[in-house]
């Protein structure tokens, strides 16, 4: 899989001139002079594009271009032949699935469950503590310092998405999420009051959640790479 094509970057769908670059099969200085063309030309152009730089793997420092939509447009306007036509498809694609995120992350019913799902997750860690506490007490040795990213990789993995993937994860998928870790949080309170082996509540854990997901019917993650 290609790095990331489009990101959010201050409440817009971007994209970089090194991943343009890459993908048009162009080199990022020429990317990068085109861009400044395009700014010298016209001054409206300044707001499509922001200067930033990057580091290298051996700590030099480079210029990079971050574009929206309508910098990408200008940019590429000039790109010819199939494969690049094939790579503008593949941005425009990328761009609509971001701001479609986006648009759907700043709706109401998008912001209550990401907040009624924060506080669920903060009664879960309390409870996860406990666990670690209640495993170590049963001779884990490593349980109690990695509980917490153990369950969270459970529930990303059975919804499917990746660590980081919740703040732009689709409502349906953030209302199950919510429901998982409501079981979770539930399930290791009732075990370990069933004295149940650390290992075990885990088992049942997964079982319970697989069990969900079969009738979850989730939407399938949108794709931002190529």
């Amino acid at each position: 899989m290609s790095e990331l094509m489009i990101f959010e970057r201050k409440e817009q769908a971007v994209a970089s001139s090194r991943t343009v670059a890459k993908d048009f099969k162009k080199q990022h200085q020429h990317v990068t002079q085109s861009i400044e063309n395009l700014i010298s030309e016209n001054s409206l152009v300044k707001s499509m594009f922001e200067k930033t730089t990057y580091l290298t793997e051996r700590g030099r420092e480079y210029k990079e271009y971050i574009m929206n939509r309508d910098g990408f447009s200008l940019l590429v306007m000039g790109f010819t032949g199939k494969e690049a036509l094939e790579w503008k498809l593949k941005y425009i694609h990328a761009f609509n699935t971001m701001e479609s995120i986006i648009r759907e992350r700043q709706s109401t019913e998008w912001l209550l469950t990401r907040k009624q799902g924060k506080l669920i997750r903060r009664n879960e860690t309390d409870v996860l503590a406990e666990l670690a506490e209640y495993a170590t007490q049963q001779g884990s040795k490593n349980m109690g310092k990695q509980v917490y990213q153990i369950y969270t990789k459970l529930v990303n993995s059975l919804v499917g998405i990746e660590k980081g993937g919740r703040e732009t994860a689709p409502f349906k998928t953030l209302s199950v999420i919510m429901f998982l870790e409501d079981m979770i949080l539930n399930t290791v309170r009732q075990e370990m009051k069933n004295r149940t082996y650390y290992k075990e509540i885990y088992r049942k854990c997964k079982e319970n959640g697989e069990a969900v997901m079969r009738f979850a019917y989730l939407p399938s993650t949108p794709s931002l790479t190529a």
